[in-house]
């Protein structure tokens, strides 16, 4: 079997115990055999919600947050008060709530005397959160510390690390069509500061943000400054009735194939809402959704002449 195939492997396996009720040593904590079961019931039902549309789950993941919290709580001190910690985070990472997620895999890892296994299942999805977070130098400190636990599953972040767009990289292009039909060509926006904003009306954090984005349109609109909408939800109904209902004016992008999508994938965007900015050259000049940092950025790249050379 050639390497590639091995890894593949080595990483379902390991990924699939995120759900599944493997069960480690804690040699410093205690077991209690009612909260045990109770983790059981949460853990194979957690399990379930992974094929459901974020819509659909949210409800049943708040609720599984809420008894995993008090689970914890109650049963401080115990194998299952530490598992369910492990959980809590793991199901802020299906939220995309990933600050909440890195915060719940730090706190497991501080418990140093974990089974090693545990520990890499937790430096693994913490590096996930990471990622989704867009904090690629600690997501990297974190694959380090698991490449010596475990270093086929250390061996899969090699692509989603080493392929992720950087600052000052020329953005990829595409040539696609708007859901209205209408094109969208980025190399025709060429001499122009551009903002790609990937988002989705299914994603809370997105539509908290949506006013602030909005108010960056009408700051920018008329000064050289194209916005581009890259939406990922699921039925194009979504995004129609939410752009009529908020006067959208930029073009919005769907295919209905949410991170699968062709421009999600090109752009590598593991976490919604992520706004790129491309200076006049098409060169990625922010990666993040902190809106202020943006306006900040864009009002320094809108104050360069056209003809000054790139800043480092």
């Amino acid at each position: 079997m050639k390497k590639t195939g091995v890894v593949v492997l080595a990483v379902i396996a390991f990924t699939s115990l995120l759900w599944t009720g493997y069960v480690y040593d804690v040699e410093a904590l205690n077991n209690d055999a009612n909260a045990a079961k109770q983790l059981e019931i949460i853990r194979r039902s957690l399990g379930s919600l992974t094929e459901m549309k974020y819509a659909d789950a949210k409800k049943h993941y708040e609720e599984f947050l809420s008894e995993l919290n008090a689970l914890a709580e109650k049963y401080a001190g115990t194998e299952e008060a530490l598992e369910s910690k492990f959980y809590i985070g793991a199901v802020h990472n299906e939220m995309h709530n990933y600050d909440a997620a890195i915060k719940c895999f730090s706190e497991v890892l501080a418990q140093k005397e974990i089974n090693p296994n545990f520990m890499a299942r937790s430096l693994y999805f913490k590096a996930k959160a990471l990622i989704g977070k867009g904090d690629i130098v600690k997501a990297k400190e974190a694959v380090a510390e698991l490449r010596l636990i475990e270093p086929r599953a250390a061996d899969t972040f090699g692509s989603e690390l080493s392929g992720m767009l950087r600052i000052g990289m020329e953005a990829p292009t595409f040539n696609v069509a708007d859901f209205n039909g209408k094109p969208v060509d980025l190399s025709k926006y060429k001499g122009n500061i551009i903002i790609i904003d990937f988002w989705a009306t299914w994603g809370v954090p997105c539509m908290q943000e949506f006013p602030n984005v909005e108010k960056m349109y009408n700051k920018f609109k008329d000064k050289g400054v194209q916005f581009i909408g890259v939406s990922l939800d699921d039925d194009i109904e979504d995004l129609r009735g939410f752009v009529k209902q908020e006067e959208v004016e930029w073009p919005q992008i769907f295919d209905g194939k949410r991170w699968n999508g062709v421009l999600p994938t090109l752009y590598h965007v593991q976490a919604i809402p992520t706004m790129f900015v491309l200076d006049r050259e098409n060169k990625v000049r922010y990666i993040g959704n902190d809106t202020e940092s943006i306006t900040r950025i864009v009002t320094t790249l809108l104050s360069e002449s056209k003809e000054m050379p790139l800043f480092r």
